[in-house]
Formats: C-alpha cells, sequence, structure tokens
C-alpha cells in the first residue's frame, strides 16, 4: 500500500480558517485528504464510508472553525475528528441493520399505525429533501446523482464529467454542506409550525 505524503500546510492555516478562510480549508483538505483517508481504511473496508466520513471532518472543521482551539498537531487532532465520525457512522449502520433484523423478527406484517406513521415521515424527509435539491444548480445535483445513486467515486465522476478530480471534491464538499443547511432550516421551521 502507498503512504500518503507528509502534509507540508502553512502555519497560519488555523489561524485563517478561524477567520473564515475558505481557501484555508482547502489547504487543509489538500495536506490530509490522503493520510485521513488511510486512518478511515483501518477503520471499515467500506471505502465510500471511509471517504464520506473524511469529507464530514472537513464540514465539521468548516462548521465548528470559530470554537476550534490552537492546534498544535493537526495530524491528530484531525484524526481524533474522523475517529469520532466514523465511530458514530458505523454504531448507526449496526443499528439500522440490527432494527431491519429485528422488525421482521418479532414484528413480520407491523401495525396499521406504524405503517401510517412511517409512510408520513418518509413523506415529510421526501418532500423537505426535495425542496432543498431544488436549490442546488444542475451541476451539484448532477454531481450527486452520479456519486450518490450511480455509486461513481469522485476519480470516475472526475473522468465522467472531464473535470479535474480536486474541483469535483470541493464542488462536492460545498453541495453537501449547503444540502445540510438547508434541510436544517426546513427541521427548524417545521418544528416552529408545529407549535402553532
Amino acid at each position: 500500500m502507498a503512504k500518503a505524503k507528509i502534509p507540508i500546510v502553512p502555519t497560519d492555516c488555523w489561524a485563517r480558517l478561524k477567520n473564515g478562510d475558505q481557501a484555508a480549508l482547502g489547504e487543509l483538505y489538500d495536506g490530509y485528504v490522503d493520510r485521513l483517508f488511510l486512518v478511515a481504511s483501518r477503520f471499515t473496508d467500506n471505502r465510500e464510508l471511509a471517504k464520506d466520513a473524511v469529507q464530514e471532518v472537513f464540514i465539521e472543521l468548516w462548521h465548528y472553525r470559530q470554537s476550534i482551539g490552537d492546534v498544535i498537531y493537526p495530524l491528530s487532532y484531525l484524526t481524533k475528528v474522523l475517529r469520532s465520525i466514523l465511530i458514530r457512522k458505523l454504531k448507526q449502520e449496526r443499528s439500522r441493520s440490527y432494527y431491519s433484523i429485528d422488525e421482521t423478527l418479532f414484528y413480520p406484517e407491523g401495525s396499521r399505525e406504524d405503517s401510517i406513521i412511517s409512510t408520513d415521515t418518509e413523506n415529510e424527509r421526501a418532500a423537505r429533501l426535495s425542496h432543498a435539491l431544488s436549490h442546488l444548480t444542475t451541476r451539484q445535483k448532477l454531481i450527486l446523482r452520479l456519486h450518490y445513486h450511480e455509486g461513481l467515486s469522485y476519480e470516475q465522476i472526475a473522468d465522467k464529467l472531464s473535470m479535474n478530480y480536486q474541483s469535483v471534491n470541493n464542488l462536492a464538499f460545498r453541495t453537501i454542506r449547503h444540502l445540510r443547511s438547508i434541510m436544517l432550516c426546513l427541521m427548524v421551521w417545521a418544528g416552529i409550525a408545529e407549535m402553532f
């Protein structure tokens, strides 16, 4: 297995990130993405889950940038963030498989009420997602479709669209962040609406 290159990141990167400099986030991404992917690959054989977890590290980094303290050992810090994301994702994966097995064993047909609630919840979630997706550009929608529905890696998407791999990665990162913020706003508004 090839070793990831040793990160060379400007020393002022973290300070610039805290001040909202997106270029600093890009520099950190370029410097550490390969190392973090190697770490994630030791946790799971699922390459897509590993890639998603690494992407989430940088999403969280951007989201919580103002509350980050002084980072003396960047790789250790990022690895710690990655580890917590991976543990959360793997627990979710296990609980999903556990509940799907559990429900089929004990409730093979399920109750009518459960079915109605589940359908309503799914319809509401689908409506929110559809609304959020309508705010994305054509290219953003295309990259999401290729990655999540057709299962293409970012490298394959870059080849298919004749784009630079880093550009696809950056666009995917910004798209997921944008989509999450829209979905969060919609959930908050739905929660407020239910109060009245």
